[in-house]
């Protein structure tokens, strides 16, 4: 049985906007982004289940003809997540109702959540995270990608590029992927923490730096020096590099190491919690503004020929018809 994912593709509070479209209904060589999302995930052998979430008229033109259940955005990223994994479960999306029976049932059960503006998402790189989730171990891992890996995005002489933010480490500096698997009803106690984070993700931005150094006050457990020792140190990192001093950028970040990083995120969300790289680094390209997005339109063919060419030679089948009714189509 394959792994169920959601792509949360709303346009809520916590998401931006670019060229005051829904990132995922923004065309990539003639295609919405939710599109190629689509066709690559129904392509995955390890895929079972889809569910978008995000604007369902819009949505039901553009992937209603292919097995996925499609689910109206709700007000905020929190409630397009929770909907979007509870319309997983057979008995939720044919009644509606969460009720006990489901909540003892599925009370381990994983999910794959990714957003909807990486159009660079590939079978090979799914699989490759997919592949290293040991959920018995584990109850939410996180993917990245290392700067090294990134570097093929980024910006060239003669060549447009994007380069990308990462977490500045001793043991080598990642980039998050986009790909978070994860047993939602046993981060229920930690969503809160979770989300604010989320929301303040954009931390090139002064005032998104301030609002997480607050709330990661608010909901620290036990050692909050450390907590904020570890997070100061990331972004000091971050701004030396910034200055272009990678070499102190680097020293800096002695204190931050990945096994450190993920004891201290166990510890704030109280679940086992892990980081898996993988090495093709498409996913990691999310669309942030204008620019990144008309360099990604650019480049997009060049890119995908070279971190999964079989993306562009190998035609796909045609869309399939979506499984069953339920209370939300």
């Amino acid at each position: 049985m394959g792994i169920d994912v959601v792509i949360a593709a709303g346009d809520g509070r916590a998401s931006r906007k670019v060229f005051r479209k829904n990132k995922a209904m923004l065309d990539v060589v003639g295609k919405p982004m939710i599109l190629h999302i689509v066709e690559v995930l129904r392509a995955c052998s390890a895929v079972d289940k889809i569910v978008a979430v995000g604007p369902k008229e819009v949505f039901e033109e553009i992937i209603g003809g292919f097995d996925v259940r499609i689910v109206q955005q709700k007000r905020s990223l929190a409630e397009n997540g929770w909907e979007g994994f509870l319309c997983t479960i057979d008995e939720y999306w044919e009644t509606g109702r969460l009720t006990p029976d489901i909540l003892e049932r599925y009370h381990d059960k994983p999910v794959l959540f990714l957003s909807g503006d990486i159009p660079l998402i590939s079978v090979k790189e799914l699989n490759e995270f997919i592949s290293q989730c040991d959920m018995e171990r584990y109850d939410y891992i996180a993917g990245a990608t290392s700067e090294n890996v990134l570097k093929l995005f980024g910006p060239r002489k003669g060549r447009p590029g994007i380069k990308m933010a990462t977490f500045h480490m001793w043991d080598g500096n990642l980039r998050q992927n986009n790909f978070h698997m994860a047993k939602p009803f046993l981060l229920l106690q930690s969503i809160d923490l979770v989300l604010e984070v989320y929301e303040y993700r954009y931390q090139r931005e002064i005032f998104n730096i301030i609002k997480s150094f607050f709330k990661l006050i608010r909901f620290s457990r036990g050692n909050i020096f450390r907590t904020l020792g570890m997070y100061l140190t990331l972004q000091a990192s971050a701004g030396l590099s910034a200055l272009g001093f990678e070499r102190a950028a680097h020293l800096a970040s002695f204190p931050v190491t990945r096994p450190r990083m993920e004891r201290l995120i166990s510890h704030l969300l109280n679940v086992r919690f892990k980081i898996v790289l993988t090495t093709v680094g498409g996913a990691a390209l999310d669309v942030d503004n204008e620019k990144d997005y008309i360099t990604l339109s650019i480049m997009y063919r060049d890119w995908m020929n070279q971190i999964a060419p079989e993306a562009i030679t190998t035609s796909r089948s045609g869309p399939r018809q979506s499984r069953g009714t339920g209370p939300h189509e």
